[in-house]
């Protein structure tokens, strides 16, 4: 067994549509320690909710004309096995519901957020 295998991380992505190159970093993180046999869960909060909107990671490039997109980086941390949470305080504040996201999150409210941060083995934040 590696250093990582095992190991749980949480990372909490507060940044969203307003600042798209801000969305990169967490997922590139997130598939990376899944790629280490690590178990990864993002929550999305504050403006990162925005994010995982149906329809809206489409149209967001890293790099203009590059082709890969958010929904790319979304696409490819679902795959690894990376779990998203979404923040309920944030959605209601956005006016979304479970239905006006993509497939595959998961509501999990302030307390279940600070319960997590104690199972984990490490918490990022960005």
């Amino acid at each position: 067994m590696n250093d990582t295998e095992g190991k749980k991380l949480l990372i909490l992505q507060t940044s969203g549509l307003r600042e798209p190159r801000r969305t990169y970093a967490p997922l590139f993180i997130a598939n990376s320690a899944a790629a280490m046999d690590m178990e990864v869960t993002i929550w999305f909060t504050m403006e990162g909710v925005d994010q995982l909107k149906r329809g809206e990671a489409e149209k967001v490039e890293l790099v203009p004309g590059s082709g890969v997109t958010l929904k790319t980086w979304l696409d490819r941390a679902r795959e690894a096995g990376v779990e998203f949470l979404v923040c309920a305080q944030a959605m209601e504040a956005e006016g979304l519901t479970i239905d006006d996201l993509i497939e595959g999150c998961r509501v999990a409210g302030a307390a279940g957020i600070i319960d997590l941060s104690f199972e984990v083995d490490q918490v990022m934040y960005f």
